[in-house]
């Protein structure tokens, strides 16, 4: 298998606001496989890539974000992580498994397949979608033909034969922690809201895997914020709650659950893109044939699974347009020394390419 496009892609760093120049490249070589290109800017020098080929009555689409965490950093990395290093089966460099090993994987595929694709490629997933939401508001006449949306995300420890076909929302909620400042010689006159906030994190955290209405509800703790000014009790915390709710959580019922165990003031934290509301499909088009790919290349069957985590997948989900996640196998995602397997990615090209194969005839 040839790697030399991933291997390019991972020598962009595309961390943080820093899509630009893996944007251009990648409109350059989509425009040389034959698609018609439409850069969507989405903020001073980042831009969404709208990419289609082909015509017929209904297209297929695949998804994949630019942008990777700002890992590069990070202590750890035993390999240069903007050169995509082979070690055995791993590839290892930052983004190749979230997700420019997804990319590769379809970009391989379409290179060869005639059939009517259409490919959209956004920026800020690993922050809070606005690459995504520009799309869906300002060009949804992009996607009315879509069938179906293909998001090369890795799978994240399920599987090659794993398709999610549903994930949870995301709400992060601002807590404020009141207290009551004194000197520290007198502490007992006072009321230390650092101790207030400690109690609070001390309880969720117990109680985290219960409290909730739903099974597949997770949250944490993201950030905590106070401090004491000089001799003083410290009087006032902000906290964050991170909870990604399951079918039966709704912002209402978090609202209330963090009121009751805090008795702090709750509000929901203020973002300039929508929260991302949880979705799933109970089924989608090509699902036979993704099911028989699978037994071709893997000998497994088809796994239909939801994730406790969201994406640009949610916000692509509000079109009603059924998306599943079908991606890689790797690891160390966010993480020093990523990598993505070159097995995988092998199987996810012919996979790919024998669902395109099933779009053409089936058009």
């Amino acid at each position: 298998m040839d790697v030399t496009l991933l291997k390019k892609l991972v020598s962009f760093d595309s961390s943080a606001v820093n899509e630009d120049k893996i944007g251009r490249f990648l409109a350059s070589y989509l425009s040389r496989l034959g698609f018609k290109m439409f850069r969507q800017p989405v903020s001073q020098g980042r831009f969404n890539i709208l990419a289609s080929r082909g015509s017929g009555r209904h297209s297929l689409m695949f998804y994949g974000h630019l942008d990777t965490t700002a890992t590069k950093t990070l202590p750890g990395w035993k390999s240069p992580p903007l050169e995509l290093t082979p070690k055995r089966d791993r590839l290892y460099g930052l983004g190749a498994y979230d997700m420019k090993g997804g990319i590769f994987a379809f970009l391989s595929a379409v290179s060869e397949a005639p059939a009517y694709t259409k490919i959209f490629l956004a920026v800020d997933e690993e922050n809070i979608s606005s690459g995504a939401w520009m799309a869906v508001q300002k060009t949804p006449s992009f996607f009315t033909d879509v069938s179906l949306i293909v998001s090369a995300e890795p799978n994240f420890g399920y599987g090659d034969n794993s398709v999610t076909i549903g994930r949870t929302g995301r709400f992060v909620f601002q807590l404020v922690f009141t207290g009551l400042s004194a000197h520290i010689a007198r502490y007992q006159a006072g009321l230390d809201a650092i101790d207030l906030s400690a109690r609070f994190v001390t309880q969720f955290y117990r109680r985290r895997t219960t409290c909730f209405s739903s099974p597949h509800t997770i949250a944490q703790v993201r950030k905590i914020s106070g401090e004491s000014i000089g001799m003083s009790v410290c009087d006032r915390v902000t906290l964050e709650v991170e909870i990604l709710p399951g079918p039966l959580d709704s912002v209402g019922n978090c609202l209330t659950l963090l009121r009751d165990m805090s008795h702090a003031r709750v509000s929901l934290k203020p973002r300039s893109t929508p929260y991302l509301p949880g979705y799933s499909f109970d089924s989608f088009p090509y699902q036979a044939e993704i099911h028989t790919t699978i037994r071709k290349h893997l000998g497994r069957p088809m796994t239909l699974i939801t994730r406790s985590s969201v994406g640009d997948d949610n916000v692509l989900a509000t079109l009603k347009i059924p998306v599943i996640t079908w991606g890689p196998s790797g690891d160390h995602a966010h993480n020093a020394n990523e990598y993505v397997s070159q097995r995988s990615l092998a199987v996810f090209i012919a996979m790919y390419s024998d669902l395109l194969r099933a779009h053409l005839l089936l058009e």
